[in-house]
């Protein structure tokens, strides 16, 4: 920013920049706001309109777990695969759904199966998509954070999508298994349900 004369001192003195913005005097010390008022003012101070998010294994649980229980909007899913989806609706349940995505664009099926217990909702209107209550979810995060506690620097993490399915078989809420996207590989998990197995006292009984 260019010198300024302050317009308030005798003495004629240049005004100087603030960490925040605004123009003090060296002499008299009156501050000067127009910088910072003004928006077509260029100055070096910037406000950040939020903190860093910091990335947690327990924020990106919570997501899936939300989404399990549809706490999501229908913006969330892209205009361009409601439509694709909505070509081929109805549909009898959520697999019909999984195997139209599959045939969609990778701009269009990317990020979606997360969002397959609203997609059923929507979608097939036969069929009634259980949700999560607030104590299901409570119990469910709880058992994040006890699994997410046994893991140890530098160890691969489990499938978040495993470990949703396992989790909801845990605290009793296997009925929306149907209903949640799944790993396919046996052998994945075969190796998952052995971690989480020792990690619970209690083991439920996954399907492999």
């Amino acid at each position: 920013m260019e010198m300024n004369l302050c317009k308030h001192c005798p003495s004629k003195a240049f005004t100087q920049e603030t960490g925040y913005g605004t123009l003090v005097c060296r002499s008299c010390g009156c501050e000067n706001f127009t910088a910072v008022l003004n928006p077509n003012e260029m100055h070096g101070y910037c406000v950040p309109l939020h903190n860093p998010a910091q990335y947690t294994r327990l924020k990106r649980f919570k997501k899936y777990l939300h989404r399990a229980g549809r706490a999501q909007s229908q913006s969330s899913i892209p205009k361009d695969t409601w439509d694709f989806l909505l070509q081929g609706a109805p549909y009898r349940a959520p697999a019909n759904i999984v195997r139209r995505l599959k045939k969609a664009p990778k701009h269009i099926r990317k990020k979606c199966y997360d969002s397959l217990p609203l997609l059923t909702h929507h979608l097939c209107p036969n069929v009634t998509v259980p949700t999560l209550g607030e104590k299901d979810k409570a119990r469910a995060l709880a058992a994040f954070k006890e699994l997410d506690a046994a893991y140890s620097d530098g160890e691969p993490f489990v499938s978040y999508l495993y470990a949703l399915e396992y989790i909801l078989v845990h605290i009793g809420r296997g009925d929306m298994l149907p209903f949640i996207n799944k790993i396919s590989c046996k052998k994945r998990r075969l190796a998952y349900q052995h971690r989480l197995s020792r990690v619970f006292s209690s083991r439920p009984q996954t399907p492999v």
